[in-house]
């Protein structure tokens, strides 16, 4: 892939964005093409990307050694201008710990695939990043100069055996200098592999795998906020030579996130790119398929060497309504570490009683709403205009009636907006792991897909996904901190969700549902961690 088939440009590629979203927020009224699709689970992908040649290099326990702070405090920091300083190898074990095994599921629930989780020869196994579906499609890269704390080079992290394969020993930091804008001495990449998702959901896919990169990093914005850094993602980049250092096709698997680290300085010298090595990687699937949809928008988003866009998005609508103040929340009883550790989603687990109190609630809120501010390349850091918002569509709150409500970040309190049914949620959900009734609340993330798209073509669609993933994450961290269950949900008929929030003549969509309460008690668990636990944690 060159930067000059990325750089094709025309109105065409925001209406190619636009009409595949449609599509996905209409897909349980209009089935997706290819029409009588079938998952064939016996030819899945490996889980993991496994290079056969690559020499590996043996990383620190993650998360052992992180300062014990507050998902509350992680996220607060994440808003803070990007920072010069170069984390560690520690440090970096922990972030790219992020997305690899740290615990096997073995708790029985009401979900209908529970028992099968118990077979050995099926085991499923539990990570710190929550993924869509659990297929975890993200790839985590380093491209290392002379002044990061491992050997230059490029790296890819092996989620199976917390290990980085050396694929390089060349340095390319020059070329994602010249990719990205911004010279450092080591980045940090997400590539999506797509056949990786896509074997499950098909056309779906790409509405999934992109909100998916998103959460990966929060996790790492999370951690490295943690442990005293502040990063600055780059999302506007040209995807050729960044795909070429990484030696990926940019097609089959891309990159989607830059993060650059250690000093950033203007870009003052020229690269010259030679051809990275061809490893090896072992490919489980027999047949790998492509779908015309999921190559048509990606291919629509890629920008190449186009300038980045001066302008953003601009700001939303105001919500008008009955103002309900939230109490300020109260602490947390883990810290960020032990979040990352235990966070899993409440399949089969939620109990409409006790009742959610307003200050948990609020808490998740709070917390999460600090990374709508968080910085990147095309709107720096603290944000004023967000591209999302935070709804509540509450079953079994304290002091709550059954209707919409707007979550005001600035003031701390909700916006109440239009009344519903809450039994029409459950109507409207198309699966079956959840019992919405024991719910104690629907979150709603929407996004201002039609203001991102006009103000940075198709690219928009795909950025807008990776801040609602972030959003995602960084919800189940605060929610996991506190003691609750969590699970994020996209089954719920998004134009139905549009209609509960009164959002049809506006330019916010319903983009995620996240659904919080308290779990059932009583209900013990195995302890199958792969990594010694310190006693540090609990923050009571």
């Amino acid at each position: 892939m060159t930067s000059q088939i990325d750089a094709t440009a025309g109105p065409s590629r925001a209406e190619v964005a636009m009409d595949y979203a449609r599509r996905m927020f209409e897909r349980q009224r209009v089935p997706l093409p290819p029409l009588g699709f079938q998952v064939d689970w016996t030819d899945q992908p490996s889980r993991h990307k496994l290079y056969v040649d690559a020499p590996k290099l043996p990383l620190p326990v993650p998360f052992a050694n992180l300062p014990s702070l507050g998902v509350e405090e992680a996220a607060a920091r994440v808003t803070g201008p990007a920072g010069d300083g170069m984390p560690s190898l520690d440090v970096l074990a922990s972030v790219l710990g992020c997305y690899g095994l740290i615990d096997r599921r073995t708790g029985l629930n009401w979900n209908e695939d529970s028992a099968t989780k118990l077979k050995p020869a099926a085991p499923v196994w539990a990570r710190p990043t929550a993924s869509g579906g659990g297929m975890y499609p993200a790839e985590s890269y380093l491209v290392a100069g002379s002044q990061a704390p491992l050997r230059a080079g490029v790296y890819h992290y092996d989620t199976a055996h917390h290990s980085l394969d050396r694929l390089s020993s060349a340095n390319r930091c020059a070329e994602l200098a010249a990719a990205t804008g911004v010279d450092a001495g080591l980045y940090l990449v997400a590539t999506l592999k797509f056949w990786k998702n896509a074997f499950k959901y098909n056309s779906f896919s790409y509405h999934v795998v992109t909100q998916d990169v998103g959460a990966l990093l929060a996790s790492w914005r999370l951690v490295l906020a943690a442990a005293g850094y502040s990063v600055e993602p780059v999302l506007w980049f040209d995807e050729g030579p960044v795909s070429t250092a990484l030696a990926v096709d940019g097609r089959t698997e891309a990159p989607f996130v830059v993060v650059p680290l250690g000093s950033r300085r203007a870009v003052t010298s020229e690269a010259h790119p030679g051809t990275p090595p061809q490893l090896r990687v072992w490919e489980k699937s027999e047949r790998v398929r492509d779908f015309e949809l999921v190559e048509r928008v990606h291919a629509a988003a890629l920008v190449g060497d186009q300038p980045r866009p001066a302008r953003s998005a601009a700001a939303p609508v105001a919500i008008a309504g009955d103002d309900v103040p939230l109490p300020p929340p109260g602490p947390s009883t883990k810290d960020l570490s032990a979040s990352l550790r235990t966070r899993r989603s409440s399949f089969g687990l939620f109990s409409a009683w006790p009742k959610l109190s307003t200050a948990d609630l609020g808490s998740v809120l709070a917390t999460t709403a600090q990374l709508t501010r968080a910085g990147s390349d095309v709107e720096p850091a603290p944000r004023q205009d967000p591209w999302t918002r935070l709804w509540v569509l509450p079953n079994s709150v304290e002091g709550l009636d059954q209707r919409a409500y707007a979550y005001d970040p600035a003031a701390h309190r909700l916006i109440g907006a239009g009344e519903f049914d809450y039994r029409e949620v459950q109507r409207h959900y198309a699966l079956t792991n959840y019992n919405l009734s024991e719910v104690a609340a629907v979150l709603v993330i929407t996004g201002r897909l039609e203001a991102l798209v006009e103000a940075y073509g198709a690219r928009g669609y795909r950025m807008l996904s990776v801040e609602v993933g972030q959003l995602a994450q960084t919800s189940y961290l605060a929610a996991t901190a506190r003691g609750l269950g969590i699970g994020a949900v996209l089954g719920i008929d998004n134009l139905a969700a549009d209609e509960f929030l009164g959002l049809e003549e506006t330019d916010e969509r319903s983009m995620l549902f996240l659904l919080l309460g308290h779990e059932r008690a009583g209900r013990a668990g195995y302890d199958h961690g792969l990594h010694h636990r310190p006693a540090q944690g609990d923050l009571r």
